[in-house]
């Protein structure tokens, strides 16, 4: 049973519409009316159609529109467009915004339904397509994911197997991304589609699967030539991220590899780069090349300690950064790791600081005279000395960061005060980051420790609760309180409403008048 909506400013037409046919004979169903475009985007919000049938003229939002809007945000939905005036230039628009049909008033049953059938049929082959397409990339996704996770399969299986499936792994890199750890599990799921579709972006024409790892995590593979670089690609991403969520991730890129039966080897390689990543502020995205050369057992206890120096350093714990580095060089010393990876290990906490210098807004410091450099670390010919440099660097730089810590009780107040004062307007993670001088991830991490939500959370609280307001104590119609609490649109508005109260707008309003 195909869903219909019937959109005209004429009641007379609507009604005509709704009884002259026996939708039910013809698999169909009303699903709903509207009287113009703008309703009719509203209708989504609640159930999207499978079909729309809509006049052409209407006032606020014409029928054009309405099918541009509707190719934009609900490409599977089917337009008819209902007109008393044939144009080329309605028809050209139409063509652009994949109208099925044209039918002209005053309209006959025939050609209704022609242009009905048209669009069943459409759909139609778009769920023969969906399906294919859906099937041919599940069953690739779970031979690459026996790939990464079982790898003990002979050559000549593997051949078969990439052949039939018509995957070309010849020359490939694995990713892998991940997701903070500060943000409920339904939302790192939710918000996993979105974050693919960037990646999709990002890659352009390379060929890209994703193996998912549990909710925070996911691998890429990504079919691309030996001399394409990705690491431009993942910096796009983990920028588009940051500038537009709440959410931060890092990223680990393995070396390029050339068959298939290496890729349990280049997933573990992105491991390590991705867990190294999330201890480098300032390198969000970490190539396998520019790792220490560690064992698997090593890269994983030395991983654990670098996680405890870091969140010791970010609750400003010196007591904890000491002895993480005792422990950390004690096991140095102890397993005989080579002076090399030694050095790069150093340079991963020595950018930790660093970071951490940026996220207070003393990005001053990282020149400071005082402070131990960078280079002096590269130059240390023993581990005693990179030791004793390390030491005096992440404590120099706790000194500096209490002396000049803002009160994180005010800090986080004057982020709540600007959001009720500015939540009409555009807010970002970013903005309110800037707003109060420190990092996007640093506050976004305060936030949730200090509110016991994220900050994306909070505005829409906010937005939802003033909305809650207006619509006791106005007459404005679900669009203008909409955009009058930074919502826009109108849909998205309502699925937000709905989600936070369990009702729509509407029945919210109707209840409050009894």
């Amino acid at each position: 049973m195909y869903n219909v909506l019937l959109v005209d400013n004429e009641p007379a037409i609507l009604s005509a519409l709704s009884h002259a046919i026996d939708w039910a004979a013809h698999d169909c169903h009303i699903l709903n009316i509207a009287r113009d475009g703008r309703e009719a985007m509203l209708q989504f919000a609640q159930e999207a159609p499978d079909i729309v049938i809509s006049d052409i003229r209407m006032p606020e939002v014409d029928g054009l529109e309405l099918a541009r809007w509707i190719s934009e945000n609900h490409p599977a939905c089917k337009v008819i467009i209902l007109t008393g005036f044939p144009d080329f230039s309605y028809a050209q628009q139409a063509i652009n915004y994949r109208v099925v049909d044209f039918v002209l008033k005053p309209t006959s049953e025939d050609s209704l339904l022609a242009a009905l059938d048209k669009a069943k049929q459409r759909l139609a082959e778009d769920q023969v397509r969906k399906t294919d397409k859906q099937a041919d990339v599940l069953a690739c996704e779970l031979f690459l994911h026996q790939l990464i996770f079982d790898p003990v399969q002979s050559l000549l299986y593997t051949m078969e197997r990439t052949n039939a499936l018509g995957l070309d792994l010849s020359s490939c890199y694995v990713l892998r991304f991940g997701l903070d750890d500060i943000h409920t599990e339904a939302d790192r799921i939710a918000f996993q589609s979105e974050v693919r579709e960037m990646w999709r972006q990002a890659m352009g024409e390379h060929t890209i699967y994703f193996i998912p790892r549990g909710e925070r995590f996911c691998y890429i593979i990504l079919c691309a030539p030996v001399g394409f670089d990705p690491t431009e690609a993942c910096h796009q991403v983990v920028q588009t991220v940051q500038q537009t969520t709440d959410f931060q991730i890092t990223v680990g890129i393995s070396a390029h590899h050339h068959s298939p039966l290496e890729l349990s080897d280049a997933a573990r390689e992105a491991d390590h780069a991705q867990q190294l990543a999330e201890y480098s502020p300032q390198m969000p995205v970490i190539s396998y090349g520019q790792l220490p050369v560690l064992s698997d057992l090593h890269a994983s206890r030395i991983t654990e300690e670098l996680r405890t120096i870091q969140s010791a350093l970010e609750n400003r714990n010196r007591g904890a950064v000491i002895s993480g580095l005792d422990r950390l060089f004690a096991y140095l010393r102890r397993e005989a790791i080579p002076f090399p990876s030694v050095r790069r290990i150093a340079v991963i906490l020595y950018e930790c600081g660093q970071g951490l210098l940026i996220s207070y807004n003393l990005e001053i410091l990282l020149t400071d005279a005082s402070l131990a450099s960078e280079r002096a670390l590269l130059d240390s010919g023993a581990i005693d000395d990179i030791e004793q440099l390390l030491r005096g660097y992440l404590t120099a730089v706790l000194d500096r960061i209490c002396m000049n810590a803002t009160d994180l009780d005010d800090l986080v107040f004057r982020v709540k005060q600007y959001i009720d004062q500015n939540y009409a307007g555009e807010l970002s993670l970013e903005g309110l980051a800037d707003y109060v001088h420190l990092s996007a991830s640093y506050l976004s991490k305060l936030f949730k420790r200090e509110v016991g939500q994220n900050i994306s959370g909070y505005i829409q609280q906010v937005r939802i609760e003033r909305a809650k307001v207006l619509l006791r104590t106005t007459a404005m119609k679900t669009y203008e309180i909409a955009e009058a609490v930074g919502i826009p649109d109108p849909v998205y508005f309502s699925k937000l409403f709905k989600k936070a109260t369990g009702q729509k707008p509407k029945d919210f309003r109707s209840e409050e008048e009894k």
